[in-house]
């Protein structure tokens, strides 16, 4: 058998506990660790309970998914090494059985604490018992853990977009985490809005604002726990593994491209000239897989120490009019059966030309296609469609509009501490990436895991393209 490296012998025999497990980056965290650090004794995944599936028929369905196709073929037994364990988010100490809890207490060594609450429209009470509630859960059980070696909790970088340059290090915040609790758990929900609205007005959403209430929550419990605190920006698809370009969600900027790649919006709120600030899932899961190798390396770095990393895209990074460019482009090449309208995505820098614009060619043809649509006994959608996408789109527009800059210290000095083995293995340095090779990719995979279109339908797409 071939020697380990370093990352791969500092996870051999560990066993690996893991929230979020289901959602986007979590799958492929799943299978990076079980393909690439086979030695792994068990991956325990936190699912939620539903009344029409068990636990093992939701993991039987998302093992069917292309994304773990290579590791069935390098890792023919992996299933032998997942345990789901029944929980909660939203549930008080995540209703976990009293056996599953002594069982994640005394086998547990590495813990990846990615689940969250990432609409950044949710109301305050759900964002704070999911974002903040959780990691608060997720600390107790930590600190019975008696083999712990590392603790790592997925942050986004946006958690402190309140200030311009985001160092690696802990912020203060207008509210503590106990208040916040109290404040969502007693008070009547308008009273509480109205207060919590005045205490978030730095931050634009409820997503960013509750995710660093629980940064600073992790800052005055963790203790002496082998805590690090990875901050990634806008996560989207795969750049090379397991697969290219793959993508299963429409979380971020992908929500607004895919609807306007489709034609039904046309008018965006952006400033073209500000950079992308946006990473690939699979370098992101390399990040997060060496970053708990790192914290479990250096027992110096701890409480007030404990590591940072602001995961983050290089300096030579696109603009979001690159961004923009390149995936129109790419649709001339493979356009999508299924748009609805030519696709144009017009953007503007200024607030009231953009609102005259989405009233005068979303809001007027929605109203116009649902009366048609109530005329001939047809259910009217149009207007509730674009409702949403204009709420969607306001939601994302502070990372289309503002710059920030970053402080990469400790996922530099981190990259240095790789052998040129793991450099290999778990490579998360994006230095002389390819970025327009990755935006045609991320077009590809948008049409073929979003919207299911492969090339057996690309001529009557590009016939219907040309009309």
């Amino acid at each position: 058998m071939a020697s380990r490296t370093p990352i791969q012998t500092f996870y051999a025999g560990e066993a690996i506990f893991i929230t979020g497990g289901t959602g986007f980056v979590g799958k492929l965290l799943t299978e990076k660790l079980l393909r690439s650090c086979p030695d792994i004794s068990r991956i325990y995944l936190l699912i939620r309970l539903k009344k029409d599936k068990c636990p093992k028929s939701r993991l039987d369905e998302m093992f069917e998914k292309p994304v773990f196709d290579r590791v069935k073929e390098e890792v023919p037994n992996f299933r032998k090494k997942i345990v789901p364990v029944i929980g909660d988010l939203e549930t008080e100490d995540f209703g976990l059985s009293e056996n599953d809890e002594n069982m994640l207490i005394n086998q547990v060594s590495i813990i990846f604490h990615i689940a969250a609450n990432v609409r950044f429209n949710e109301n305050i009470k759900t964002s704070t018992m999911i974002n903040v509630n959780a990691t608060a859960t997720i600390l107790k059980l930590a600190k019975r853990m008696p083999n712990l070696k590392s603790l790592i909790h997925t942050s986004t970088i946006y958690a402190n977009c309140h200030v311009k340059h985001i160092k690696e290090r802990f912020y203060s915040y207008p509210i503590n985490y106990k208040d916040l609790i109290i404040f969502t758990r007693n008070l009547n929900e308008n009273i509480m809005e109205e207060k919590i609205s005045r205490i978030m007005s730095q931050w634009p959403n409820t997503y960013t604002f509750t995710k660093a209430i629980a940064e600073g929550l992790l800052r005055d419990e963790m203790g002496d726990l082998p805590v690090g605190i990875f901050r990634p920006a806008i996560v989207l698809s795969s750049a090379n593994e397991p697969l290219v370009g793959w993508i299963d969600n429409m979380y971020g900027p992908l929500g607004i491209t895919v609807t306007s790649l489709l034609g039904i919006t046309r008018f965006h709120r952006y400033n073209p000239d500000i950079k992308a600030n946006i990473v690939p899932a699979d370098f992101t899961v390399n990040g997060l897989i060496a970053s708990a190798w790192d914290v479990g390396n250096n027992q110096f770095r701890r409480g007030k120490d404990t590591f940072i990393y602001n995961f983050v895209s290089p300096d030579d990074r696109p603009t979001w009019n690159k961004y923009r460019y390149t995936l129109l482009e790419a649709n001339k090449m493979y356009p999508l059966r299924n748009a609805v309208y030519f696709p144009l995505m017009i953007y503007f820098k200024r607030k009231i030309p953009y609102r005259i614009c989405v009233w005068l060619g979303h809001f007027l043809p929605a109203l116009f296609i649902d009366a048609i649509n109530i005329c001939v006994n047809r259910s009217p959608r149009m207007w509730k469609l674009y409702k949403k996408l204009d709420i969607f789109s306001d939601a994302t527009q502070p990372f289309c509009n503002n710059e920030w800059k970053f402080s990469t210290d400790n996922v530099q000095a981190m990259w240095n501490r790789l052998s040129e083995e793991d450099q290999q293995l778990f490579k998360f340095s994006m230095i002389e990436f390819d970025w327009t090779k990755y935006l045609i990719d991320l077009y590809m995979g948008i049409r073929l895991y979003l919207l299911n279109e492969n090339d057996s339908t690309l001529e009557m797409s590009r016939i219907k393209y040309k009309r």
